[in-house]
């Protein structure tokens, strides 16, 4: 339609502003849908699905051995095919050409060679360890303390004394003091002689006091200082106060009072052996050995110490902080723990399956397993001060001494069907056990010392410990080598071979598919062996001296010289299963237990009394102190020139 040139205009303009308009529109809406996807989005309520889940099996109770039969992988069968080439020697007739020559191969049919492989398993060889853990420690203090102006020498020779105890004890531990076997025909050596050992402690005996000993093929149960006990004591029951967790959970409130108080610790020293053995290398529920079989188990336990203590006549009326006196045990177990192996396969009609072969695996020589563990603990604590009261709260710690020497094995190795050894076999299990102990101290007085507060004195509460058990799994039977055995035990010496039929076919290995044999054309040594050793000189001398001034007449003390801890645990555990044993030789099995307590009642370490003893020891600093009591710092300080009579190593490395 044609239009005016206005009319135009405006239809012009207003198709302009409408396509604007809508420009604008989607603008906004882009907008809307831009924001859309930045917004969160809006959680639907959770769906509650019930379900309900039957399962056709159930939980047994809990079963502390898993017993697992492996798939029979062992055997496969194989085809081996050997293609050969072969060129026949030619053969020339006059008037004929030379022959060509035969090719076998592919189309020819192979040689064939039809069999079984078996896997084998690689035995793990022999295990050694000779381990030695030593711990010395030197604390001899020497502390003067206060305005006495005194001085205090030592009183007897603490060192031979401590000597004296430890020659004393030699004789009562047969097993203590061994020197280690090197190879495998030494340790069979070793384990031969220990009996003859034990013999001649038994002969030169002659019947002390306070020596237990029991002995014979087989000892079961649990033994306490000679006497045998369902339940054995815990060593948190007998363990001193001051090691105890209740007391440091419980400290006493602080004072903040100006009341004099002397609290003085020279004792309370703990020294720690523990060694846990468990030998599970190697097992089987049947051992055939062509030679003899020795069996040696022993404990030997020893606590032998002295606490004579001399303390002044003025001390009688202190109260005693420690109501138990030194006590010394000895507890040990021996015992063997059931085992029986896991039953075996049986056919569709429950009767057992027999192997059809053997598998084995060979050491060509001696099987040595050796462990040789010796811990010694050797502390001096022999402390000398001369000391009285000052302001305040004072707390003296000379002793407090912490000696642990520990340590933990495993050998884990294989077990078997069968073991076949071409030898002998020697096995045995030693522990050895001594705690030594010298707590002879003095405490005197000097002069018309005494106090006006609270006073409290404790010279022994020690404890000696000895712990041991050996524990066997499973039981073991004896007889003697059947005819089958023997055929096997021929035809591994001349080597690799099948089984012989009537091995295969015998009531032993009823249930297996395969059998796993260990043969061992040697002998198999065994020895499992622990030597703990604490020794402890805690010989402490104190003199309790007046203050010049009498500021601190009314002071309170609190006096320990004693609460010493010497402890000793040890295990060996032998891993086996319920086992058979053929022998071709003879059995000797032979298990000794010996627990002894020797108290030294005179180390000739004191000859005098306590108030003989200090006022001989002690010496003024000043001759003019006798004269001028009130003197000045100058005339109270110690002399530098006069010797202390103690260690260069005066308050525990201080002054390193």
């Amino acid at each position: 339609m044609h239009m005016d040139q206005t009319t135009e205009a405006i239809a012009h303009f207003i198709g302009l502003f409408s396509q604007a308009v809508e420009e604008a529109r989607l603008r906004l809406d882009y907008s809307d849908f831009k924001a859309l996807p930045d917004a969160p989005l809006e959680q639907n309520d959770l769906l509650n699905i019930k379900i309900n889940i039957v399962s056709p099996y159930s939980l047994d109770g809990f079963k502390p051995r898993v017993d697992y039969t492996p798939p029979p992988i062992d055997r496969f069968d194989a085809q081996v095919s050997v293609a050969i080439r072969y060129d026949p020697i030619p053969l020339y007739n006059e008037g004929q050409g030379a022959p060509a020559a035969t090719i076998w191969g592919a189309e020819t049919p192979p040689l064939m060679a039809g069999g079984e492989a078996f896997a084998e398993y690689q035995p793990l060889g022999s295990l050694a360890l000779y381990l030695k853990q030593q711990a010395r420690l030197e604390d001899n203090d020497y502390l003067s303390i206060g305005d006495h102006g005194l001085h205090f020498s030592s009183v007897g020779d603490t060192d031979a004394a401590l000597i004296a105890l430890i020659k004393a004890a030699s004789p009562f531990q047969p097993f203590g003091d061994l020197h280690e076997p090197g190879s495998a025909a030494e340790i069979g050596d070793f384990i031969l002689h220990a009996p003859h050992i034990a013999d001649a402690f038994i002969d030169a005996l002659d019947g002390n006091d306070g020596v237990f000993v029991m002995r014979g093929e087989s000892i079961e149960g649990k033994f306490l200082n000679g006497e045998e006990v369902d339940e054995l004591p815990a060593l948190d029951t007998y363990l001193p106060e001051k090691f105890s967790e209740e007391e440091e959970a419980g400290d006493a409130e602080t004072d903040f009072s100006t009341h004099a108080t002397m609290d003085v610790e020279a004792g309370a020293n703990l020294l720690v052996n523990e060694a846990i053995l468990v030998n599970d290398w190697y097992g089987a529920p049947v051992l055939a050995i062509a030679g003899d079989y020795v069996h040696f188990n022993a404990i030997s336990q020893l606590n032998l110490w002295s606490d004579n203590d001399t303390t002044s006549e003025a001390l009688n009326g202190w109260k005693s902080l420690t109501e138990a006196p030194t006590q010394a045990f000895n507890t040990a177990t021996i015992q063997t723990i059931d085992n029986p192996p896991p039953p075996g396969l049986e056919n569709a009609n429950g009767e057992p399956v027999f192997p059809e072969h053997w598998q084995v695996s060979r050491i060509d020589g001696d099987l040595m397993l050796a462990n040789w563990i010796k811990q010694v603990s050797f502390v001096e604590d022999n402390d000398i001060t001369v000391m009285s009261a000052s302001g305040g709260g004072t707390e003296i710690v000379l002793g407090n001494n912490t000696v642990i020497n520990a340590t933990s094995l495993a050998a884990l190795g294989n077990y078997y069907d069968l073991i076949i050894v071409g030898g002998n076999v020697y096995h045995a299990n030693i522990i050895c056990q001594t705690n030594i102990l010298l707590d002879d101290d003095l405490v005197g007085t000097v002069g018309d010392f005494q106090t006006g507060g609270s006073a409290s004195l404790s010279t022994g509460g020690n404890l000696l410990w000895n712990e041991a058990s050996i524990t066997q799994y499973g039981t073991m039977s004896f007889d003697t080598m059947p005819p089958s055995y023997l055929e096997a035990l021929e035809k591994l010496g001349d080597g690799p071979g099948t089984a012989p039929q009537s091995l295969l076919s015998g009531s032993d290995f009823a249930g297996l598919t395969t059998i796993k044999v260990l043969y061992i054309s040697g002998d198999v040594v065994d020895l499992q062996y622990v030597s703990q050793i604490n020794v402890l000189g805690d010989a402490d001398q104190v003199a309790l001296a007046k203050s010049q001034s009498s500021a601190h007449a009314d002071a309170s003390w609190d006096v320990s010289t004693g609460s010493n801890a010497l402890i000793n645990q040890a295990s060996i555990v032998d891993g086996g299963v319920n086992s058979t044993t053929y022998t071709g030789g003879a059995v000797y099995s032979d298990e000794l237990l010996i627990q002894a307590e020797l108290i030294s009642d005179d180390t000739n370490l004191y000859t005098q009394g306590a108030d003989a003893l200090v006022s001989e020891a002690v010496a003024f600093l000043s001759d003019d102190l006798m004269a001028s009591p009130e003197g000045d710092a100058d005339q109270n300080a110690p002399d530098p020139s006069t010797p202390d009579g103690g260690t260069a190593d005066v308050m525990q490395t201080m002054l390193g």
